[in-house]
């Protein structure tokens, strides 16, 4: 028996690309799995001139449109700096640092504990040397989002 090819989209890199991202109304835009930071490999096919989301886990929970409104045409990464411990910010500036990266979107909900967010953000993309835009996005409990 021939295994799906949904199950593993990056066996071919050069398949990897708009098809991955091109999803209809009310289905998921995820393009890989796992979307935790800490256990996504540093160096991967769906980083190749990659745009990242970096979303704080309870973001999607909290805004509505998160998959039609934030992560169509990114790749997904989820993180807590607060409970993911000291190597949040180093796993992330080691994906930088080795991937072809072309954008950062930060979404962090407007809480304390995701202040540290956006920090790793912009200290991976100082780490790295590379010129690589960071955009923020606040989620707030009543599920508005600034930018």
């Amino acid at each position: 028996m021939d295994a799906d090819p949904r199950a593993m989209p990056w066996n071919d890199i050069d398949s990897f690309g708009k098809q991955m991202f091109s999803k209809g109304p009310g289905q998921a835009h995820l393009c890989q799995w796992p979307l935790k930071l800490r256990l996504i490999s540093s160096v991967s096919p769906y980083f190749h001139k990659a745009h990242l989301i970096l979303s704080a886990d309870c973001a999607a929970y909290s805004y509505e449109n998160f998959h039609s409104g934030l992560l169509r045409n990114r790749v997904l990464m989820i993180g807590c700096p607060e409970l993911d411990g000291a190597g949040f910010t180093e796993k992330l500036a080691e994906i930088v640092r080795s991937n072809e990266i072309l954008s950062i979107a930060v979404v962090r909900m407007d809480a304390p504990c995701c202040l540290g967010l956006a920090d790793a953000a912009v200290d991976a993309v100082r780490r790295s040397k590379k010129d690589i835009p960071v955009q923020l996005t606040t989620v707030f409990t009543e599920g508005e989002i600034i930018e």
